[in-house]
């Protein structure tokens, strides 16, 4: 069984996702109260068959609903804003600690890790560009979604339409706010992932060689820029450069829309020239343990065995040694660190 830092990748881009269909429901049940808002407008306002914009724009009807409407959905974004903060945290935390557990076992050496705090996460996620920090960037969005549904009523009633054609303009744009959020926590969320490890292997630097890579996730979807740049290694303080335009020390922190927004790649590092992987508790990469193994099975080949037979004979007979820090679970690793 071994542990490696794609499948802590694979284990945290799942959060992400659970984060998403938590934001999907959000929207679906704003949309839902919309539709129901908008209904209770036709039988309140409507002096004939529909509403029209001279019905609702008596008494300040529409201001009033309108302010109703922003209301519930700064109430919706403040509850994104948890949602995708408390994501970002996650994330950050779950990749520091795990590609810590990682470093350790590879490196053979306690490297001191413990649980970092929480002033010192929100600091490490904190997008330093002032209008680009989640409260200012969701902030724009709630703006922008208010006022697309104002325009969906209000143009709606001047072209004459009725209820099915008005909730078809609101469904597209709560649609739309929600492509919008649901890039924002990925885009996010991956940028805390990726901040994680690179604090986890700034510690890890301390007490091994280090050298980073770029790690594509190469599909249909991954940009040109970002395919050219799978498998490139440079030395750990190094940077990236794309031909996107983008130059940084890790995907999703190229400084670059082009390169960062729902950017899917990863960033891994070689402790000591090698990907680290956690293996059970015997050594196998051992070089005396190598050499034994090869000797035997020479021995084995040359008195007839087949080159299977012969490896299967000496794994038998030479034991690899045991890992100098014994193996445990990674639960086990966590509740050390944080006792």
């Amino acid at each position: 069984m071994t542990l490696n830092q794609n499948e802590i990748d694979k284990y945290l881009d799942e959060l992400i996702t659970k984060a998403e269909r938590q934001i999907d429901k959000m929207f679906a049940r704003r949309l839902k109260e919309l539709r129901y808002q908008l209904l209770n407008m036709q039988l309140k306002y409507a002096k004939g068959k529909r509403l029209t914009y001279t019905d609702l724009n008596k008494y300040n009807r529409m201001q009033k609903e309108i302010k109703i409407i922003a209301e519930a959905i700064d109430q919706d974004f403040r509850q994104l804003l948890n949602i995708i903060q408390e994501l970002m945290e996650n994330q950050y935390i779950e990749n520091y600690l795990r590609s810590a557990y990682l470093y350790e076992f590879e490196a053979q050496e306690t490297m001191g890790f413990g649980m970092p705090a929480l002033k010192v996460v929100q600091m490490a996620i904190l997008n330093k560009i002032p209008q680009l920090t989640l409260p200012a960037v969701l902030e724009d969005q709630r703006n922008t979604l208010v006022r697309r549904i104002s325009m969906d009523i209000s143009q709606g009633l001047l072209a004459g339409e009725g209820y099915t054609d008005i909730a078809e303009r609101i469904q597209k744009s709560v649609g739309f706010g929600a492509v919008k959020a649901r890039r924002v926590a990925r885009t996010e969320g991956h940028r805390a992932q990726v901040q994680g490890r690179l604090d986890s292997a700034a510690k890890a630097s301390k007490h091994a060689e280090l050298k980073k890579i770029w790690d594509g996730t190469l599909d249909s979807r991954t940009r040109k820029a970002h395919r050219k740049l799978d498998g490139t290694v440079v030395d750990y303080n190094g940077v990236f450069v794309s031909i996107a335009g983008g130059k940084g020390v890790a995907p999703g922190l190229m400084f670059s829309a082009a390169d960062d927004i729902n950017c899917r790649c990863s960033v891994l590092f070689l402790v000591n020239g090698r990907k680290p992987e956690v293996r059970r508790a015997r050594n196998e990469e051992d070089l005396n343990y190598q050499r034994k193994l090869a000797n035997r099975i020479d021995k084995y080949m040359e008195n007839g065995l087949t080159a299977k037979q012969a490896e299967k004979k000496a794994k038998k007979e030479v034991r690899p040694p045991s890992l100098v820090i014994p193996y445990m679970t990674y639960e086990d690793w966590y509740k050390n660190r944080i006792a």
